[in-house]
């Protein structure tokens, strides 16, 4: 036994005070021992002494070993803790539906030293990989709340400083680390506002990578103009370059709203359709006509709309409608797209009226599968 070890920490449950007493005798060095004399008092050693391993006589009084079993593995929902089970009835059957019922190994009683010495061996190496294991999974999912206290930091604080132009926005990851993103900045000189929202495939730190590149480099415009295709193509390269030959893609939607000119110009790459609501209500549907980001070189497709005052602009990632309601029905996007139409006639709060309605059709707010991120642009009467 490595002494280098946590001292292990064992379980012994038998109604034999003889039993007991002898497997106490050969396990004692180095072990922290603990004993039940039926299966209630194993139960209750067993929530307080949180063991490693457990010896667990199936013929018990008051609480069968099988009953303790069931107890341990599905109310607990604990399958790392080892138990061994002895029993001295030889039945194939019991062993078999104990084993079935989640017991890691057996001992036939009468047993040896050597038998239980190794058996014993045996379970203390599979405690010990557990252990290791769960630091190593602490230690991954700290570095993953970092990442993601670090995505939170990348998002765009405040809203640009346009006259009359509202902002709202929603980014609610499925796990720690998130795939999508969205930004926005002015470009004062260019009386421009430019906004983007993307999503990677996956999940976890490597999306979460990924999307930081495509966020640094579309931020990277802010000081050093590019117009959006170029921005788009330069993307693309450098994703070619990373991920060229693995199965990760982005999709992106960016657009440019110029007021001095009441026209917005935008490149869909493969994302969710842009919504987009005139000053008059009518709804137009901005979808993709570039491929999406990752693949293969790509010449981006500039689209130009007119985008007067009273415009609005939903952009949302594939979240929004890609999950189960209660009634185990599908959600779909031309549901989603019926209920984010009938909101965006408001001059506010579209973001917060948007999931209420999502949580009423749902029944208890829907079951999100992935990362959900939108973003909202309105203009009043002044925006220059």
């Amino acid at each position: 036994m490595n002494t280098g070890s946590p001292a292990t920490r064992l379980l012994i449950a038998d109604d034999s005070d003889i039993t007991r007493m002898m497997l106490a005798h050969i396990l004692q060095e180095g072990r922290d021992l603990r004993q039940a004399t039926n299966g209630e008092e194993c139960l209750a050693a067993y929530r307080d002494f949180r063991p490693d391993i457990i010896l667990l006589d199936l013929n018990m009084p008051e609480r069968d070993g099988m009953s303790v079993i069931r107890e341990i593995r599905s109310r607990h929902g604990d399958h790392d803790t080892f138990i061994i089970v002895l029993t001295g009835e030889g039945s194939p059957d019991a062993l078999s539906i104990s084993l079935n019922t989640g017991a890691n190994d057996f001992l036939s009683k009468p047993f040896g030293n050597a038998e239980l010495l190794a058996r014993i061996g045996v379970a203390e190496r599979q405690a010990a990989l557990t252990r290791q294991l769960r630091s190593y999974t602490q230690r991954i999912r700290e570095e993953i709340e970092l990442v993601a206290s670090l995505q939170q930091k990348l998002l765009p604080s405040h809203s640009p400083l346009f006259p009359g132009v509202r902002i709202e926005t929603i980014y609610r990851p499925s796990g720690h680390a998130s795939g999508d993103f969205y930004d926005y900045f002015a470009l004062p000189e260019r009386n421009t506002l430019r906004t983007v929202i993307a999503d990677v495939s996956g999940h976890g730190a490597r999306a979460a990578f990924i999307m930081s590149i495509v966020r640094t480099l579309f931020r990277l415009t802010q000081t050093r103009y590019f117009p959006l295709a170029t921005t788009v193509r330069l993307i693309n390269d450098h994703l070619l370059d990373i991920i060229g030959t693995e199965e990760d893609f982005v999709t992106l939607f960016c657009a440019d709203i110029h007021f001095s000119t009441n026209t917005m110009q935008y490149i869909n790459a493969g994302h969710c359709p842009g919504m987009l609501r005139t000053e008059e209500g009518a709804t137009t549907r901005l979808a993709s006509s570039t491929p999406l980001l990752g693949f293969f070189p790509i010449t981006p497709q500039v689209q130009q709309v007119p985008f007067h005052a009273g415009s609005r602009l939903f952009l949302f990632t594939d979240g929004f409608f890609d999950w189960q309601m209660d009634n185990g029905a599908l959600f779909s996007l031309p549901m989603f797209w019926e209920q984010a139409a009938g909101c965006m006639e408001r001059p506010n709060n579209f973001v917060e009226t948007l999931r209420y309605r999502l949580a009423m059709l749902a029944g208890h707010g829907g079951s999100f599968r992935d990362d959900v991120t939108a973003l909202w642009i309105a203009t009043g009467s002044q925006h220059a």
